[in-house]
């Protein structure tokens, strides 16, 4: 708690703040780096829409893939950025990092430019990116170094680390990225495939569920001020954007997890005794 003539720490100021005492909610601005953080922004704008929370003010998908940012179905076209031209000449990084870092490196400016204009309307930066293919990440460390530098808001980071399945390559590069981004962000936000790809399943299927759980878990997370839409997704208590920005702090590693409770089924009733 706050009185009015503390000081705010850096990592609650300049957000919205509702004048009238009430609830202020989270609203970011979004980018889908590669193409697993575009998937997963494309699910995540589908789940905006459907809960009607408003979260996701500003989205944009970055990519040095042509092809994966065509797929998309939710961001609109003119908010999808294709860089690394002169690098890769649209056809990815592959699971080359270091061409995912040139990309960025070489086209910040047109990932500001689709930027501009929504940063006066946010609280916080939002950086998708699967961690063990090229684009997103080598590219997602730039952009939100990039983006520190210049704003005084948050810059949070969702990480996605691969399966074990995946391969060598894809754990390689995801320890890798996972140092260089969280060094980069304000506090990432870890997802693992491994723990919720289940046995049987395709790769299609497999990937499908899971971006449905990372858009539920961290939709209801930067969501938990909207209470009307949210419904019976809220547990015990609503927060406001100033909460959740000071939960996750000035730096670390975040994982969100949903509590479950399995009673068997010939449970005796207690009041019974």
């Amino acid at each position: 708690m706050f009185t009015d003539d503390e000081p705010l720490p850096n990592s609650q100021r300049n957000h919205a703040v509702d004048v009238e005492g009430g609830y202020s909610d989270m609203k970011l601005a979004v980018i889908g780096f590669g193409q697993a953080g575009g998937k997963v922004l494309d699910r995540l704008l589908e789940y905006d829409l459907e809960r009607g929370t408003g979260v996701v003010s500003h989205a944009i998908a970055v990519n040095s893939a042509k092809t994966d940012l065509m797929s998309l179905e939710c961001v609109p076209e003119e908010n999808r950025v294709l860089i690394g031209q002169t690098v890769v000449d649209g056809h990815g990084a592959g699971t080359e990092p270091s061409l995912g870092r040139q990309c960025a490196e070489a086209d910040l400016q047109r990932i500001q430019t689709a930027l501009d204009g929504a940063t006066s309307e946010v609280d916080a930066f939002l950086v998708v990116a699967g961690l063990g293919g090229g684009t997103g990440s080598g590219g997602s460390p730039v952009l939100a170094d990039h983006l520190r530098e210049i704003y005084a808001k948050p810059v949070y980071g969702l990480g996605i680390l691969p399966a074990e399945s995946e391969g060598g390559i894809y754990n390689r590069n995801a320890a890798d990225s996972l140092e260089r981004f969280v060094d980069s962000v304000d506090n990432l936000l870890l997802f693992d495939n491994d723990a919720f790809k289940a046995t049987g399943e395709s790769l299609a299927e497999g990937y499908t569920a899971i971006n449905d759980e990372i858009v539920t878990r961290f939709g209801s997370l930067f969501s938990a001020g909207e209470l009307d839409a949210l419904g019976d997704t809220i547990a015990e208590s609503v927060v406001d954007a100033s909460e959740i920005i000071n939960t996750l702090g000035d730096r670390g590693i975040t994982s969100v997890a949903t509590p479950r409770r399995n009673w068997p089924k010939n449970r005796r009733d207690c009041s019974t005794g």
